[in-house]
């Protein structure tokens, strides 16, 4: 399985690293670590849909924390953004095309080599208690969930509170309408490579003053 994780790949050494520490701690049915054929199988026959067009799924892109981090895990790093309604039904295209929006589901996957290191749901309107408690335990798969003290907040390239107890991923929600999940590595290494990269920085930010 890390053999064809890492084939074809074309990662920093750093993130191989990371990458390999992820797949040994993920739990076997977690859906950070899911291979990109595995998670839209399961999400199309429940009535989800890939979004095909470029500039829609661009419009969707727009602000998610996520994207500043996309250069850091490396070529094989690419994105995909789906769409669930709320009942299970399967939009129909001129539903998709109205400017009315529907009420469902944006799921943003980050995948690297082909598997899932970073997921984002947002509803279209408020995640109410019940869906939220769903989705942790989801991502969970049983191991159960805790706040993250102050020094595991401190290294997050997202700020994430909460952790599995695994320690395999943690999460994070913003706001009222959206709940981030990632990798635990992969936040750690995140967050390190942005600090190194305000460092070495700094100097020419500074400079001539």
């Amino acid at each position: 399985m890390i053999k064809k994780y890492l084939k074809q790949g074309n990662l920093p050494l750093v993130m191989i690293s990371v990458l390999l520490t992820v797949l040994a701690s993920a739990p076997a049915q977690a859906r950070i670590g899911d291979t990109r054929e595995s998670l839209e199988s399961r999400l199309t026959s429940s009535g989800g849909i890939i979004y095909r067009d470029d500039e829609l799924e661009q419009s969707r892109r727009r602000g998610m924390p996520y994207t500043q981090y996309l250069e850091m895990l490396g070529s094989s790093a690419n994105v995909r953004v789906y769409f669930k309604t709320a009942d299970g039904r399967r939009p129909t295209t001129s539903e998709l095309e109205s400017n009315r929006a529907l009420s469902g589901w944006d799921l943003h996957v980050v995948y690297v080599n082909g598997y899932s290191v970073l997921e984002m749901y947002k509803r279209s309107q408020s995640i109410n208690e019940y869906e939220l408690n769903q989705l942790i335990s989801v991502q969970g798969d049983g191991s159960g969930w805790k706040k993250l003290d102050q020094e595991g907040m401190s290294v997050s390239a997202f700020g994430c509170n909460l952790g599995s107890n695994d320690g395999a991923i943690r999460a994070k929600k913003f706001g009222n309408d959206r709940i981030l999940f990632i990798a635990t590595e992969i936040d750690k290494k995140l967050s390190l490579q942005k600090t190194n990269d305000l460092r070495e920085n700094a100097p020419i930010s500074v400079e001539g003053f």
